[in-house]
């Protein structure tokens, strides 16, 4: 007999997961990414990006399986994976992970759907997140990297597998089921990164694309259509179709290890390479006296997946492309001294002459220093007009309080005593007997928005 192929091998692994195997830093994990993702998807309803999958799913009119946050409505479960999904990745402020890329976009909305649809506990959907951001991960380890290098959008590749893992666990997927899911996924697994420089706000979708058709693969695999099961490591695999190479040493490596604990969440709503240059900025100016006007150089040396993943964008032209842009974050830090999800969707700051001045200066440059090609780090140098030389080797980024995100996410969202209410919820969340519990505050009708 064979080697078992990889989406048996993953699905036997997700198989026999089970919650009293979790390390409590896992659980706690989880629980974070719950209420970072809750917070993002209420900020994300009142943005203008994210406002046509809202209104798309609106039109359907279909039985509300699961809740659309802060609509006042319910939609079936993979649509509400779609449109939540969305909603999170709307100010690109939801979580990173090294290999995974964003894993909470994509398998948490799917895991809290599906959790509403089969009247899940919280401990289940737990279960469900930990498992889909592993098979994400495991996945991210062997193709991460080379996807970022040809293009292609690794949590929107993968996401449909972390989906497809979320939900086939909360269905009671058997083993050869899941693994058909896998193959079945495979095949709308895709997202070209060109938006990074041409613009245009489809990025937003990503991950609510990836967890409706993950989702809808594990729905079809129970009902009994199968996929390839060499999806991923066969001749026109995944693995070979988005990276050229079938190597699974790396997942091999990486394979006892609960993933999640590696996830971090952004303070900053921009991507995770330019989210470690403006922590070195920081650290640069608490420790001199120096403004923005008295900058003639800020020489940025970065890892090589970074040069083109955020540093060739300077002159942005929509909310994607300023939040992609490294340099831009670092103007609006020095000029602005902030850097507020509301910032990046201002057209008159993309155009400042203050802020472009700054652009200007910034001069990128590789500087791979880290065993680990995918590890976020910068080395960061500023040099004065007075001749003063500034430097900081900044090796990834601060997480934030996600409990203080979440609150300053929903600040005229939800009632404070509401947004209490969720905290304490998701807090409790392996103690709750339905997960629906924890989604009816945020099925709230944006008409009794409060006032900011």
């Amino acid at each position: 007999m064979g080697e078992e192929v990889l989406a048996t091998k993953l699905a036997r692994w997700v198989f026999d997961l089970d919650f009293d195997q979790l390390p409590p830093l896992v659980v706690e994990t989880a629980k974070q990414m719950v209420l970072d993702q809750l917070g993002l998807q209420l900020l994300g309803a009142t943005l203008p990006n994210v406002q046509p999958e809202r209104r798309l799913v609106a039109s359907m009119q279909a039985t509300p399986e699961s809740t659309v946050v802060f609509s006042g409505s319910g939609t079936v479960a993979p649509y509400a994976a779609y449109v939540n999904g969305a909603l999170a990745t709307s100010c690109e402020f939801d979580d990173v992970h090294g290999h995974a890329g964003h894993p909470g976009a994509n398998v948490v909305p799917a895991a809290l759907a599906f959790g509403e649809y089969t009247e899940a506990s919280g401990r289940e959907v737990i279960v469900a997140i930990v498992a889909g951001v592993q098979v994400m991960s495991l996945l991210g380890a062997a193709t991460q990297l080379d996807m970022l290098r040809r293009g292609w959008h690794g949590a929107k590749v993968l996401g449909v597998f972390g989906a497809a893992t979320a939900a086939g666990v909360l269905l009671g997927l058997t083993t050869d089921e899941l693994a058909n899911a896998f193959g079945i996924a495979g095949s709308d697994a895709s997202g070209t990164m060109e938006y990074e420089l041409a613009g245009g706000e489809v990025k937003r979708m990503h991950a609510g694309a990836a967890g409706r058709s993950g989702a809808q693969a594990a729905l079809l695999a129970r009902d009994g259509l199968t996929g390839p099961l060499t999806i991923f490591e066969g001749e026109r695999g995944i693995l070979r179709q988005f990276t050229g190479s079938a190597d699974l040493s790396r997942i091999d490596r990486n394979w006892d290890h609960f993933h999640i604990q590696d996830v971090m969440f952004r303070r900053y709503p921009v991507i995770g390479s330019a989210a470690v240059v403006l922590d070195g900025i920081r650290h640069l100016m608490r420790d001199a006296d120096w403004r923005w006007r008295d900058v003639a150089e800020i020489r940025l040396g970065l890892p090589a997946f970074a040069m083109g993943h955020g540093a060739v964008v300077t002159r942005p032209s929509d909310a994607v492309s300023a939040q992609f842009s490294t340099a831009f974050s670092v103007a609006l830090r020095l000029v602005r001294g902030r850097n507020r999800a509301k910032d990046y969707f201002d057209p008159v700051l993309w155009t400042d002459p203050d802020v472009l001045s700054v652009v200007d200066k910034v001069v990128p440059y590789e500087a791979d220093v880290a065993a680990e090609p995918q590890s976020l780090h910068c080395r960061v140098g500023i040099r004065l007009y007075d001749g003063r030389e500034l430097s900081h080797f900044q090796r990834g980024f601060t997480d934030g309080s996600v409990v203080g995100k979440f609150r300053d996410n929903v600040t005229g969202l939800l009632e404070p005593t509401v947004a209490d209410e969720v905290v304490d919820l998701v807090a409790g969340l392996d103690e709750l007997d339905e997960v629906a519990t924890l989604m009816r505050p945020l099925a709230v009708d944006p008409s009794r928005r409060v006032s900011r």
